[in-house]
Formats: C-alpha cells, sequence, structure tokens
C-alpha cells in the first residue's frame, strides 16, 4: 500500500511532466512527504482526539490534537523523510476507531478494522500486534453476552481472512522472487 499510494500521490506530477518526472524530485519529495508521512499522521492524530474527546470540548480537543502533533517522534520522523510510518499509524489507529465504533456488534465496523488492521500489516506488520487485542474482544463480547460462541468463532475465522486477504491483495510483493 505504501507504494501504491505513493504512486497515486506522483501520478499528476506524472501526467504533467510525463518522463521529465525525474527532474522535478524536490517537487516529488516534497508531495511524498506532505500526503504519505505528514499528512496520515495529522489525520490518526484527529481520529485520536475523536475517540478520546468525541470532539465535546473545543479546546481539549485542540489542546490534545496540538500535544499529539508535537510529540518528538511524530515531528521528527515525519519532516526529514519519505516513509511509511505515518501511513501505518494511521492504519493501527483505524483498526482501533472502527473497533471502538463496532461496541461489540461484530459487523460491518468489525471487518472494516480488519481490513485496516491489514493494511497495517502490509506496511510495517503493526497490525500482528492486535493479536491479543481481537481475542480480547472476542471474548468480551461473550463474557457480555453479545455473542455466541458459534458465531464468535465465525467473526473470528471472517477477521482472518478480510485481515489476510487485505495484506495478500494490497502487497504483491509478497509473490515476487
Amino acid at each position: 500500500p505504501f507504494y501504491a499510494l505513493s504512486s497515486l500521490v506522483l501520478l499528476p506530477v506524472r501526467l504533467i511532466y510525463g518522463d521529465a518526472i525525474i527532474d522535478h524530485m524536490q517537487l516529488n519529495m516534497l508531495l511524498l512527504r506532505q500526503f504519505i508521512s505528514i499528512l496520515p499522521m495529522i489525520l490518526a492524530a484527529g481520529i485520536l482526539v475523536y475517540m478520546q474527546t468525541r470532539f465535546e470540548s473545543l479546546w481539549k480537543s485542540v489542546a490534545l490534537f496540538l500535544f499529539l502533533l508535537t510529540i518528538r517522534g511524530i515531528v521528527r520522523n515525519n519532516i526529514w523523510w519519505w516513509h511509511p510510518d505515518a501511513l501505518a499509524v494511521l492504519f493501527v489507529v483505524l483498526t482501533l476507531f472502527f473497533l471502538d465504533r463496532d461496541r461489540l456488534r461484530f459487523g460491518r465496523n468489525f471487518y472494516l478494522a480488519a481490513f485496516f488492521c491489514g493494511l497495517s500489516i502490509a506496511i510495517k506488520l503493526l497490525g500482528f500486534f492486535f493479536f491479543l487485542t481481537i481475542p480480547a474482544y472476542l471474548l468480551a463480547g461473550l463474557l457480555q453476552k453479545r455473542i455466541q460462541f458459534p458465531r464468535a468463532a465465525l467473526a473470528a475465522g471472517l477477521f482472518l481472512v478480510v485481515m489476510v486477504g487485505t495484506m495478500v491483495f494490497s502487497n504483491p510483493f509478497l509473490f515476487s522472487d
């Protein structure tokens, strides 16, 4: 997904300059840093702020957003180079967002979480850190009697199918020698 999204970002430059795209390396790097490294991290911070505050208090939301954007690791990683970390973080945050939105209903949002988890695995393997989160989420659904065991087993299997399918489909380099 990192290279595919990077190619989409550079597509307008390619269409405008054609084969001379290589002569515009500063523009290419600027666009890649902005749209692949910086914008996804800003979106991830915004989603985290929404999950925490639901934007009920403007001042708390703004303060938390600014705090998240001034954390040294976020600022330092996204200023100097074009790197997949911000996309990986965004997809992990989207996984958490859709699990939060699902509220133990094991519906569409649960499988959207699987999709974004698969994308995070395809980029930098960060999605593998959910290997205990999803079973715990299913266990919480079982203990709160929101789901019966057969449906929980089916949901776990479908989560794996969606996650692995997304990972394989979005990362064709897995099949190269």
